[in-house]
């Protein structure tokens, strides 16, 4: 039978390879391979090899490569690169890889590593079932191709999966299994060209792959990988050891040596938080265990984390991997799958022999975002620099494949994380690709209702309707920063599917009530959790909210103005309409003329900062913005806004010209350094995570609030600078789809001046009170602007 399989599988590469193929749009003449044995859709690490000859090196063969639910693929034991980057099965990536650099003369050999997770999988991994994918570009090179029979495959038995870290930690946690790797049933140097197959068996052919939308079934519908691929670097981490037991004698040598019988326990300080992949290396010791434990921060006698610095009287508990010994010398071990920490606590029992720990390497694992803008202040006074560096890392650490809420505990794309973290994206390094995948993403979520899923790609759904809101605002904020009309234009229907969910869920008074899902607005403690709705976060919205009306009017208003711009002037009228009826009723039943403020509902006595800073930013409330403002700012009656919705607080200020006030914001997170963080938290008091990108908006605000850098026209054709007055200097940049924007601002005796240097042939304006300055900077010459 094996025979006639291997046969059918040869006949049908063959045929496939006749003539250039068209992967986009045609079915790939590569089939997708499988274990014969292994578990379909049960936790399994399988293995593939093909092994072949050349007498002479391509100029390059570029190989499309993918695979469920995860690989990493090696040519003559070199790692050539990893992925699929996340998506569904519907929209499943493939990665482009030019083997070229990795070929020898003579015998080469393509192995992979393909994992599943299965029923423990991450909540952002969605699988059909355990396979591997690999399609040469050229006919010519289709011999390579899985399917075409020569490929050979081994179920390896030395992993197993850890599980119950969700109990064992007590909090939400669902990034996956942990690793157990018994290194006696690893196949050591499996993917080199010394290493023996004859045990393996032939790969078991599943499926012809197909582009998304091409054929009668969908098994995953390939598309390519939009963002680049992610080099492993080696970061400048230097651990300090803050706590050995019962020796720190045997660590101060180059090669630790654990006596037999004996156990050392070591903790390692990496002093900024990572998500990498711990490698280390092992000779002898046959039998011994390691236990690799990781942590954001150590907890005290009574669980709290504390001042992160601190590691006196504190205890590691965390997620942790497991590895045992075989014996042998040179041996490496690591997991699949990256970790998050800063600090890791490292625990080798030695059985019968001694165990020599050889190394441990630290590979990072993030975006390779490129550094093109910055802020630095005169002086810095404020700690910006500081707060500039830990918020910059927090975005890099919660952006991988998507962005991520955070990189621990999660791992998931939220529309309300992601809407922040992307223009923290835009300013600190002008890469767009990442952003627009997420727009993308959400789009492909869409629910039978109309409305994106509030977080995706994930196996297990959930939709938070303000979310899609958002979402809405994401289009219109790749709308203003990249001139990228095709790709925003074919975002209007989805646009459509969610304010017209919306309209639908009007009161009778015509705001927005209580409705299907989760109507999360923020983490605020007047807000908690309630165990039997299983949802946090939720306003009162009985008889109408005014908090989630505000959302959907500000995103009414953003659909008109995209609808106007793209020509369809009736849908654009629609959208303007609504948002009078629905501003009207707010301001009806929500505003309270004794108080000067909104009311979160009609009638009702909770009033929050949000209900307040988005009727400042909608520009509806029948007081003065700037009493409303102050009231927002200094009544502590009001509900108050945790680090996420702080982001709005401040395009509350920018709104008002109020920016200035803005460095009295810092100290929020000048008091988190003070605490030891190295990335900033989720929310204030006892957070979950310590590394929560929606914490980073200080590195869209110094540039974009304080300093005043915005899009004055869409797809920044034309560049706002509308600067908030400041005791010191300070020079930023922003990266430009045509270049840099730079803004130097020296302070001295009470004046202030202005250098403002924009790229080539792009123009703008710059604003200063009831003052407008043209910027026109031909050849790319600075303007120096005085002013009071």
């Amino acid at each position: 039978m094996k025979k006639v399989i291997f046969a059918l599988l040869l006949l049908g590469g063959m045929l496939g390879s006749v003539g250039a193929q068209d992967y986009v749009n045609l079915p790939w003449s590569a089939s997708w391979i499988g274990h014969p044995e292994a578990p379909a859709t049960d936790f399994a690490v399988v293995h593939f090899r093909h092994t072949f000859t050349l007498e002479e090196l391509p100029g390059t063969l570029p190989v499309l490569v993918s695979a469920d639910n995860r690989y990493q693929l090696f040519v003559n034991g070199q790692r050539v690169g990893e992925g699929p980057a996340r998506g569904d099965l519907q929209h499943w990536r493939y990665e482009t890889y030019d083997l070229r650099p990795y070929l020898e003369e003579g015998e080469n050999v393509i192995a992979a590593m393909v994992w599943n997770y299965g029923i423990d999988r991450p909540w952002s991994q969605q699988s059909y079932r355990t396979a591997f994918l690999l399609q040469p570009e050229d006919p010519d090179w289709a011999s390579l191709q899985t399917g075409s029979g020569a490929w050979t495959t081994h179920h390896n038995l030395a992993y197993s999966p850890i599980t119950g870290s969700r109990e064992r930690l007590g909090t939400y946690i669902v990034t996956g299994p942990q690793i157990h790797v018994d290194g006696s049933k690893m196949p050591w140097g499996w993917e080199t060209t010394d290493f023996d197959d004859a045990s393996w068996v032939p790969a078991r052919g599943l499926t012809r792959a197909s582009p998304a939308r091409v054929g009668t079934e969908f098994y995953w519908g390939l598309v390519p990988r939009e963002i680049p691929l992610f080099p492993r670097t080696r970061p400048n981490l230097r651990p300090s050891i803050v706590r050995a037991e019962p020796d720190t004698t045997r660590l101060n040598v180059p090669e630790p040596v654990i006596p037999a019988g004996q156990q050392q326990k070591v903790l390692l300080d990496f002093r900024n938080l990572t998500n990498a992949f711990f490698d280390f290396g092992f000779s002898g010791g046959k039998g011994a265990t390691v236990r690799v434990e990781y942590a954001e921060s150590l907890l005290d006698e009574n669980g709290e984390k504390g001042n992160r610095n601190e590691v006196a009287g504190k205890k590691m508990l965390g997620v942790y991997d497991e590895f045992v010994l075989d014996g042998g010398t040179g041996r490496r071990y690591t997991t699949p799958w990256f970790r998050t920490a800063r600090y890791v606590e490292v625990t080798i029992t030695a059985r019968e022999e001694p165990v020599t720990l050889e190394q441990l390497r630290v590979e990072e694992f993030a975006y390779p975002f490129v550094v093109r803008g910055r802020f630095e202040a005169e002086g810095n006074a404020l700690r910006t620099d500081e707060i500039w560096e830990v918020g910059w890392r927090t975005a890099r650490m919660c952006a991988q494949e998507t962005y991520v809420d955070c990189p621990y505990y999660e791992q998931l794309q939220y529309v309300g994380d992601t809407r922040i973290q992307a223009l923290v994206s835009l300013y600190v390094s002008g890469d767009d690709r990442l952003m627009r995948k997420a727009i993308q993403v959400f789009e492909d979520s869409r629910i039978s209702d109309g409305l994106t899923q509030s977080r995706y790609p994930a196996s297990v759904p959930q939709v938070i309707p303000p979310y899609s809101l958002m979402w809405v605002e994401m289009v219109g904020d790749y709308w203003m920063h990249r001139p990228d009309t095709a790709f925003v234009g074919k975002q209007l229907r989805g646009v459509r599917s969610v304010l017209d969910w919306y309209d639908r869920q009007l009161l009778p008074n015509g705001l927005v009530g209580p409705t299907k899902f989760w109507n999360f607005v923020d983490w605020a403690p007047e807000w908690p959790w309630d165990n039997v709705l299983r949802v946090g976060g939720v306003p009162d919205m009985e008889g109408g909210s005014s908090i989630v009306s505000l959302q959907y009017l500000g995103a009414l208003r953003t659909a008109t103005e995209l609808h106007a711009y793209f020509g369809h002037e009736q849908e654009a009228a629609r959208y303007a309409a609504r948002a009078r009826r629905l501003a009207a009723a707010i301001k009806e039943h929500c505003w309270n003329a004794e108080r000067g403020l909104m009311m979160d509902t009609p009638g009702g006595k909770a009033y929050s900062q949000h209900a307040n800073i988005l009727a400042i930013l909608e520009d509806i409330a029948p007081a003065s913005s700037q009493k409303m403002l102050e009231r927002v700012l200094t009544d502590e009656s009001l509900t108050q806004v945790s680090e996420y919705f702080r982001f709005y607080l401040i395009q509350a200020l920018y709104h008002t010209d109020n920016a200035y006030r803005y460095p009295e914001q810092l100290a929020i997170w000048q008091a988190y350094l003070d605490q030891g963080f190295t990335t900033w938290p989720e929310k204030p008091g006892r957070t979950r995570s310590d590394c929560h990108a929606w914490s980073a908006s200080p590195n869209y605000d110094l540039p974009a609030t304080l300093a005043g850098i915005r899009p004055e026209t869409p797809g920044f054709g034309t560049v706002s600078i509308r600067p908030a007055k400041t005791d010191f200097g300070y020079d930023t940049t922003v990266p430009h789809p045509e270049g840099l924007i730079r803004l130097v601002c020296e302070t001295d005796d009470g004046k202030t001046v202005y250098k403002v240097s924009l790229p080539e042939g792009v123009s703008g304006t710059f604003f200063w009170k009831d003052r407008s300055v043209p910027l026109d900077q031909a050849g790319g010459k600075q303007q120096v602007i005085e002013v009071e």
